[in-house]
């Protein structure tokens, strides 16, 4: 069944359906509606031609005119008087029998309407019984002009009552491509049969060729389900196939920088996970075996717990409100809020930690710089990028923050003097669960911080980046608000 539905089973189907309908619609043009093209086209062949006999009617070289018309166009014409008596005639066979005898007049034509054909004779030809029904119409239409096909459907009849008395019969047989419809059925059924069979071989070809490219590209992607993400992928083909290899290969690198992330990351969290854990329950067995009647060490260990409790707290509530912000779950206050204030205090939560440790964190902060922004998240950002520029700097230990006004914009920057950013990290810093390699601070960090950033800078409609030159500076920028906070 999968066979069945194929790309090349499916082009081959539809290419031999294709050349059955037009060998389909050929048959009909070339016997079934032969005859009517046919008929069509030859009415309107003779109403053009009687059209140009009445243009010539004054002529004096109006039997000549005749002449080449009947020739010309395979056509019977008769002139004859009001009484039916033939004045003159022509057809396509004209030239072969040394031109048609013309009466001058009526007395010396020795055949009329009726008559029989005789040949020793040596004058005319006697009126088709066709003409007796033309001089009937004539005299009921009142026209002067009247066109139809015979009852037996054998030719079309024309006449016209021209100024002169004279009547102009013109008649063309319809019966003649009935032959015509014999031969090119023979035809068309071999051509029909060797057309059908190399468009087989043909449509079978181009599925082969076509296919093949296809079911290469659906292989390589199984693979790349399977794990293997670096596949052998078709080029060469055509432009849509090779852009779809570029793509699908480009997602097998991402997919598998994706699942090295991961696994990087499931390693990280288990031992940041495992070294507060760890020290919970050793401290605790200690407070129960050791210290408990030591109030002091008691109280020392116990403080110890409280610390890596709220460390394993930290980590985990980052990981949880990561997921809530990927499902759109986190909740969002918006309201005018002072940055340099909330930058201010950011600062300030690193104090302790930069006294105990040696850091320093160099600000150049302006006042009063308002934007409208969730301040709890945004704080968070803050804080992030200054934690993330704590765990990269130098051996200086030295960071710089500065939040400054320009052109209707708010911009933040944090600067570290660490190595900066390798080429092959900076596209993945803000990808979850991904930390650079050369962190200088081994504390719990789950690769999350940056990308929560994203995250909330993107829900604020943010300008956000990094540059790593000479230095590494994260920034984010916000529309100023003019709005004041009372």
């Amino acid at each position: 069944m999968k066979k069945r539905k194929s790309f090349g089973v499916k082009l081959w189907l539809w290419f031999v359906l294709f050349s059955a309908v037009i060998f389909l619609v050929l048959w009909l043009l070339q016997t079934v509606f032969l005859q009517s093209f046919y008929n069509d086209m030859a009415i309107r062949n003779v109403e053009r031609a009687v059209s140009k006999m009445i243009t010539h009617a004054s002529d004096p070289d109006f039997y000549e005119v005749i002449d080449e018309i009947a020739v010309s166009n395979s056509l019977l014409v008769f002139v004859t008087d009001t009484s039916g008596n033939v004045l003159y005639s022509a057809d396509e066979y004209q030239r072969l029998y040394g031109g048609t005898k013309q009466a001058d007049d009526g007395t010396d034509n020795p055949y009329h309407a009726g008559d029989v054909m005789n040949w020793e004779k040596g004058a005319l030809r006697n009126l088709p019984y066709s003409y007796q029904m033309l001089a009937k119409a004539l005299d009921e239409a009142g026209t002067g002009r009247v066109g139809f096909i015979t009852e037996d459907n054998a030719a079309y009849v024309t006449g016209v009552r021209l100024k002169d008395e004279k009547t102009l019969s013109v008649s063309l047989p319809l019966g003649t491509v009935g032959g015509t419809v014999g031969i090119l059925r023979v035809q068309l059924v071999w051509v029909s049969v060797l057309s059908l069979a190399l468009g087989f071989c043909i449509a079978w070809i181009i599925s082969k060729r076509f296919g093949a490219p296809v079911a290469q590209i659906s292989r390589s992607a199984k693979q790349i389900a399977e794990g293997n993400f670096r596949p052998e992928l078709p080029k060469g083909f055509c432009t849509e196939l090779d852009e779809l290899s570029d793509t699908l290969g480009e997602t097998a690198l991402r997919l598998e920088k994706a699942k090295n992330t991961q696994r990087e990351f499931l390693a990280n969290i288990s031992h940041d996970l495992r070294t507060p854990l760890t020290m919970i329950k050793g401290y605790a067995e200690m407070v129960k075996e050791i210290s408990w009647s030591d109030t002091e060490k008691r109280e020392k260990d116990l403080d110890i717990i409280t610390r890596e409790a709220d460390r394993l707290t930290a980590l985990v509530n980052e990981i949880l409100d990561f997921s809530a912000m990927q499902a759109n779950d986190m909740p969002q206050e918006y309201g005018v809020i002072d940055l340099s204030h909330a930058v201010r205090e950011v600062i300030w939560q690193f104090a302790p930690f930069c006294e105990q440790n040696g850091f320093v964190i160099e600000t150049e902060i302006t006042d009063s710089i308002t934007v409208s922004a969730d301040e709890a998240q945004i704080r968070r950002v803050i804080y992030n990028f200054i934690d993330n520029a704590v765990n990269h700097t130098d051996d200086s230990k030295k960071i710089k923050v500065s939040l400054t006004a320009a052109n209707g914009s708010a911009r933040f920057e944090v600067t570290d003097y660490g190595k900066g950013i390798t080429d092959e990290d900076l596209p993945y810093i803000w990808d979850r669960y991904y930390t650079a390699r050369n962190r200088k601070n081994k504390a719990a960090v789950s690769g999350l911080g940056l990308s929560i950033a994203k995250e909330i800078l993107a829900a604020h409609r943010a300008k956000f980046g990094v540059d790593s030159k000479d230095n590494c500076t994260f920034w984010f920028e916000l529309q100023v608000c003019p709005n004041v906070p009372a």
